[in-house]
């Protein structure tokens, strides 16, 4: 029964070592620059470049967002998104979402992301920014050069607060 168990360990093992020999170098360059960019834009709340990257049919979902529903946020075309951003936008007038990526990874062109959020927003205290911190973990889905899904779960209920010095 063990050399059955470590046969097929091996075979999925060899398998997937091949597939991962089949990568094209270039295209997986092309893709992480993409990936970059839009995790840059949207740590710096950019949301107008964040559109650049986005097929027209994304689906971006939080089910952990809370004071929404059972499904949390869920929106299913670019379109939809940028309405979303834009209201958040003009509410919260957001500095920066600041994040904090702790582990960030690639497999089968999904780009996940764990770390933290640390968005910083204005506050009318000369030199202080009022900041809010959770863990984040955020899956991106690529497919021809542009994001088709974006997941986000964040412990919304496990926040930091505070008002801090602006860096």
């Amino acid at each position: 029964m063990n050399s059955l168990l470590t046969s097929a360990a091996l075979s999925v093992f060899c398998c997937t070592a091949a597939m991962a020999q089949d990568s094209d170098p270039e295209a997986d360059a092309a893709n992480q620059a993409i990936i970059d960019a839009y995790m840059a834009a949207y740590s710096a709340a950019d949301f107008h470049a964040m559109e650049e990257y986005m097929s027209e049919d994304v689906v971006f979902t939080d089910p952990t967002a809370v004071g929404m529903g059972e499904t949390g946020l869920l929106h299913h075309s670019r379109e939809e998104i940028m309405a979303a951003l834009r209201e958040f936008d003009a509410r919260f007038n957001p500095i920066a979402l600041n994040f904090e990526w702790d582990t960030a990874y690639e497999s089968n062109d999904r780009y996940v992301f764990m770390g933290s959020v640390n968005a910083t927003y204005p506050v009318e205290q000369d030199g202080m920014v009022f900041r809010w911190s959770a863990p984040q973990t955020t899956v991106i889905h690529l497919r021809d050069g542009l994001v088709v899904e974006q997941y986000d779960f964040v412990d919304y209920e496990g926040a930091a607060q505070e008002i801090v010095p602006a860096d």
